[in-house]
């Protein structure tokens, strides 16, 4: 193990060994949600005619939810792979990481929320007949009501859900940020470049 805890002292590896697992984890979250996908499917295929329309904008925007977490953890991983190597390099990979959680959750939220009122409005059952016992866990906008109202309910739990858990990440992102500001305030003659936290998206396929 010694050699081991040698490395992780070292910026760079740790932040190399951090973006690793968040593209491990991206990927694993990409498969996993198959089970979802076709799970949705086939009870799509199994409604009325008339009911099917519930079960295909579900799937579109669960397509997007998915797509917008694992492009999050992607594109965070690269951010922390970059980052300068400093005496405050854990701090500023610890606020990266709560700022990615709270935007990965809010996308998912988002998507998912409306998916999830548009499945209750046209097939007039509830979500939680096609969602596995983690997503409804991440999901508590989740009810039992297959109604109208309940719908509605829905897509406003998780957009309220959505911008609540943005909001707190940004905010708890920007008090670790303080804490790697904290030696230049006090007077230090040094002070330690930090990560970026307000730097726009970045999509591998193209500038955001």
């Amino acid at each position: 193990m010694a050699p081991f805890l040698d490395r992780l002292g070292q910026p760079t590896f740790l932040a190399r060994l951090v973006a690793i697992i968040l593209r491990v984890t991206a990927a694993l979250i990409a498969l996993l949600s198959l089970t979802i996908f076709f799970k949705v499917g086939k009870l799509t295929f199994e409604l009325p005619t008339n009911r099917v329309l519930g079960g295909i904008f579900f799937e579109v925007l669960f397509v997007m939810a998915v797509y917008a977490a694992v492009h999050v953890l992607v594109i965070r991983a690269r951010d922390i792979e970059t980052l300068k190597s400093n005496d405050t390099y854990a701090i500023s990979i610890l606020a990266l990481l709560v700022k990615m959680a709270g935007e990965a959750y809010g996308g998912f939220m988002l998507f998912m929320s409306l998916g999830g009122g548009l499945f209750v409005w046209f097939t007039n059952q509830h979500i939680g007949n096609i969602l596995g016992p983690v997503v409804r866990a991440l999901f508590p906008g989740a009810n039992e009501d297959p109604s109208f109202m309940g719908g509605i309910q829905l897509m406003a739990t998780g957009v309220l859900i959505s911008i609540g858990a943005l909001v707190f990440a940004y905010a708890a992102a920007q008090m670790l940020s303080l804490l790697v500001r904290q030696p230049a305030r006090n007077g230090g003659s040094q002070q330690f470049p930090t990560a970026d936290l307000n730097q726009p998206y970045r999509s591998r396929f193209g500038s955001g």
